[in-house]
């Protein structure tokens, strides 16, 4: 017996609170250990009086509606309100449609806990209950969509990489003492996102080149909270600090090769990429788990190593048990089964009831189109879209001459994260760097140099590199006679001493970008 409270209004977003009897106690556990049979149904299509057969939790693990519940009017509207894509329901369709999820609810609510209070300690006690359930089950399918909303993204996406991660441990047989490192690094991999200021964490819209190397500090970041600790493996700290590194060398935070990365450090990156594909936040829709496989497929030798790639295919179904498709004659079922070699021709029930097995010689002429209410992408678009993941962003070289280290250094401390700079205290050395390097994007020059003045060395680089490369001048003051000399000896701009960080990053900024100096 189940009775659930309706609410009068949703308090620090708790939408019922649910009165159970002993028996929905009991039922529960049976639960976590045979999975319940449901299907999974976007928000538009979730009508009232449907019944709810998972929980609903909000950002910080709490229950919202507890499975069981009717689906009101209001709950509806609340969850959309919190940023829901769907939910599971309970209905005739979803007869022995059995969905089990790789860990319990309880434990995910504990990971997601610990990840947003960055409790070291606390996570080390999740990964050995993550490993211990992953084990316990052995034949895993991760057929359950994730249900969360937007707020709680971060913390929710830690815990889906640990598992993720263990999965794919699981499948090249890591034994269980591996997983539980493995595990931890997944929980700590992006404890670093908690200090990115939440306009750039949260932008719904492509980051900007300077925002982008902001966000792609929290990898350092991570390992800076970490580092210290005696009691955590150098195994994990790689992880965490090289997550982002790709297998031929194009990622971050140092440009490391494949051969250079440890096996940890190219499973975490598989499933951080994966959980992040198929994830809804603000500035993209969710890849399928299709798409995101043909995705990592694509990108196996470039960003991914292909065999942890194919081991966590191994795991994903392409089509998950419960979701409704559309198949190219125009019918929508539901998938009841998709094992083995019926990951791409499952076994499904369409929406009059009926069974159809797609590797039934008669409907081999039949394909699944997509999900139902899946948001569909122009295939030109969304291959640009790949493409645009596959290209990291241009780091532009800057080439800094002082004859003054102090003002090296000061250039060095507001510059080093966003551009890739070379610190030189004469302008022979520039001309001897340029002969053998490639050319800088940019040279930031003092004025008054020792052995030949600014004009003089802008006109030796300049002539070295055909006019191509645009010099900044550095100044000591305002003077209009210096400037007029700047400008005619074809200067991109100055910027004069004391200079404000903010000013400088703006300059080049707007020259980088093709800007003409303002007057």
């Amino acid at each position: 017996m189940k009775l659930c409270v309706e609410p009068t209004a949703f308090i620090i977003g708790l939408v019922c609170k649910c009165i159970q009897m002993r028996e929905h106690v009991q039922s529960v556990h049976r639960y976590d250990e045979l999975g319940e049979t449901m299907r999974y149904i976007r928000m538009s299509d979730a009508k009232p009086g449907m019944c709810l057969a998972y929980n609903m939790y909000d950002a910080d693990g709490h229950t919202l509606i507890c499975s069981g519940s009717t689906l009101s009017k209001f709950y509806i509207k609340k969850l959309n309100e919190y940023g829901f894509d769907g939910v599971y329901i309970n209905d005739d369709l979803s007869e022995d449609i059995e969905i089990e999820p790789v860990i319990s609810p309880d434990l995910r609510t504990e990971g997601l806990v610990t990840v947003r209070n960055s409790d070291v300690d606390g996570c080390k006690g999740v990964a050995k209950k993550i490993v211990s359930q992953v084990l316990h089950k052995g034949v895993l399918s991760l057929d359950l969509t994730d249900l969360r909303c937007f707020d709680g993204y971060t913390y929710a996406h830690s815990v889906n990489v640990a598992v993720l991660a263990c999965i794919i441990g699981f499948g090249l047989k890591m034994n269980e003492a591996s997983l539980e490192q493995l595990v931890m690094a997944g929980l700590l991999h992006d404890l670093g996102k908690l200090v990115i200021p939440p306009e750039i964490l949260n932008k719904p819209a492509r980051l900007t080149n300077d925002e982008y190397e902001v966000m792609k500090q929290h990898a350092t970041l991570s390992y800076e909270m970490i580092k210290e600790r005696w009691d955590i493996s150098a195994q994990v700290k790689a992880a965490v600090l090289y997550h982002h590194e790709n297998v031929d060398g194009s990622g971050y935070p140092q440009g490391i090769y494949g051969d250079n990365m440890t096996i940890f450090t190219k499973i975490l990156h598989v499933a951080d990429v994966y959980d992040a594909l198929v994830s809804r936040r603000p500035y993209k829709n969710p890849y399928s788990p299709f798409e995101a496989c043909e995705f990592l497929m694509g990108a196996g030798g470039i960003m991914f190593d292909r065999q942890v790639v194919e081991a966590l295919l191994l795991y994903v179904p392409f089509y998950p048990k419960g979701t409704q498709v559309e198949l190219s004659d125009g019918r929508q079922g539901i998938i009841v089964e998709n094992k083995g070699n019926r990951n791409l021709r499952p076994l499904l029930r369409l929406l009059d009831g009926t069974m159809m097995d797609m590797l039934d010689q008669k409907n081999f002429n039949l394909t699944i189109l997509h999900g139902v209410n899946e948001e569909i992408m122009d295939p030109c678009a969304e291959e640009s879209e790949r493409r645009k993941m596959l290209t990291p962003f241009k780091k532009y070289r800057i080439m800094i001459i002082d004859d003054m280290l102090i003002n090296l250094q000061t250039f060095r401390g507001f510059l080093q994260n966003v551009y890739e700079l070379s610190m030189l205290t004469s302008v022979e050395q520039a001309l001897l760097q340029l002969k053998r390097q490639p050319e800088p994007d940019l040279v930031i020059l003092d004025m008054d140099m020792p052995e030949m003045n600014g004009i003089d060395a802008s006109a030796k680089i300049r002539d070295f590199t055909g006019n191509t490369v645009p010099v900044l001048f550095v100044i000591d003051s305002y003077d209009k006679s210096l400037v007029a000399r700047c400008r005619k000896a074809g200067a991109a701009g100055y910027i004069v001493r004391p200079y404000k960080p903010t000013y400088v990053k703006s300059e080049i900024k707007r020259i980088l970008s093709g800007q003409k100096i303002t007057e």
